[in-house]
């Protein structure tokens, strides 16, 4: 029988040298959000919340995509648990919630983080619904 893409496993050390790429990379790429939030003036702690936010959007947009038969085994790993793995984390939010706990209270801190992981699920079905919309039905 021939190999094909759908029966291949990468090698476990090329796994985890694209995670750790793609890791680098959203990581990067949360700081440049960061970065622009802060020069926006707008509060430090919506960082997180729109990297999460934009972050899930894109991982349903592309996450149909990286089940098909043509894709490399490689870019999921690469994608979800790199790149959009460190650019939406818990880890950030988690600090940015106990800000606003002690600057606005508790009851903000709490809507914050409702609000956060709601978002990022909506943006994430969001993505998704316009993944499958643009690519078919059948890809499944």
């Amino acid at each position: 029988m021939p190999k094909t893409l759908e029966t291949e496993l990468p090698p476990f050390g090329a796994e985890l040298a694209v995670i750790a790429l793609g890791g680098a990379i959203g990581a990067g790429l949360r700081l440049a959000v960061s970065l622009g939030i802060s020069v926006t003036h707008l509060h430090g702690a919506l960082g997180a919340g729109i990297a999460n936010f934009i972050g899930s959007f894109l991982l349903g947009l592309f996450v149909g995509r990286l089940d098909s038969r043509r894709a490399h085994p490689l870019l999921r790993p690469f994608l979800t648990v790199g790149v959009f793995g460190s650019f939406t984390t818990f880890s950030a939010l988690a600090p940015d919630n106990r800000g606003i706990a002690i600057e606005a209270g508790e009851l903000w801190a709490a809507a914050h983080l409702a609000g956060s992981v709601l978002l990022g699920l909506a943006a994430f079905a969001l993505g998704d619904s316009i993944s499958e919309r643009a690519h078919g039905q059948g890809r499944r």
